[in-house]
């Protein structure tokens, strides 16, 4: 712990009914979750956050799914206040961390029905852990990226006007050197196939910067199981929620009920696809 976290936020603050938990992961690194309970419901969410994101940044959505009647997992990834430390690799390590917070939730809560919410990253870590947990029932992937090697080109060329897979291959050198890790690894696009039938919802800001549309777009039109998809016009990378919080937690907890058998009071109907302005 550092003096970061004894001045953050917890799920304290909004009076919830929680357990503080330290986990391991197979490859010994230790991480922090908060279980929001629901005792006698099995539906769960976990939810995974971006590479930056502390697990504190997704509080508002962890509650409100609490408080429509979900168990819900939060964790930090390894290398974040709280875990040990370690690097980041962008997906293909912390899927790791997502494994013990599943068997977590499997042993913690009888008859778990387990849903996957992920945050960039953590949308990635999601597709990819899911993908050997055929347990996982659904998934909502909020800016996903479809590979990591096409990301960094495409934000080299923006940035700089240069090309940008030699910049790439030079820094999937250099990533795996410090990570032991290769960036082609990185490819939830390759891993659909291993989902299905299970439902997926893609969720996008129309105006992401970081990670273009065009990727959800592109996961989407692969994937054959069943998907949905929500473009929000004018929302920044992983800025949906924040662009209309009702909205974003109706429709959330709506496919989540639906596809784990939850009953909420009140969700709207998602449609194939749908802009919003």
């Amino acid at each position: 712990m550092t003096w970061l976290d004894d001045f953050s936020f917890t799920p304290f603050e909004f009076q919830a009914d929680y357990e503080e938990v330290e986990l391991v992961t197979a490859d010994g690194v230790n991480f922090g979750a908060w279980h929001f309970r629901q005792p006698g419901s099995p539906q769960t969410v976990i939810i995974s956050g971006g590479h930056k994101g502390q697990r504190q940044g997704a509080l508002g959505i962890a509650v409100a799914l609490w408080r429509k009647g979900f168990n819900v997992v939060l964790y930090s990834y390894r290398g974040m206040p709280g875990s040990d430390r370690a690097p980041i690799t962008f997906g293909i390590k912390e899927v790791l961390e997502l494994q013990a917070v599943i068997a977590f939730a499997r042993k913690r809560i009888p008859g778990a029905r387990i849903g996957l919410l992920g945050y960039s990253m953590g949308a990635v870590v999601s597709l990819l852990g899911a993908a050997g947990e055929p347990g996982v029932q659904a998934l909502v992937l909020d800016s996903p990226f479809s590979e990591l090697r096409t990301l960094l080109i495409e934000n080299v060329r923006s940035a700089s006007k240069l090309p940008g897979t030699p910049f790439v291959w030079l820094a999937g050198l250099m990533f795996w050197l410090r990570t032991r890790c290769w960036l082609g690894a990185c490819s939830p696009i390759d891993v659909l196939s291993s989902l299905e039938p299970r439902p997926l919802f893609f969720i996008h800001g129309g105006a992401d910067g970081i990670t273009n549309v065009n990727h959800s777009r592109r996961l989407y039109d692969a994937y054959r199981g069943p998907r949905e998809i929500w473009i929000v016009q004018g929302a920044p990378h992983t800025g949906a929620y924040f662009a209309d919080r009702p909205l974003y937690v109706e429709r959330v907890a709506g496919f989540f009920a639906r596809h784990l058998g939850l009953d909420v009071s009140s969700h709207l109907r998602l449609v194939e696809e749908e802009e919003v302005g």
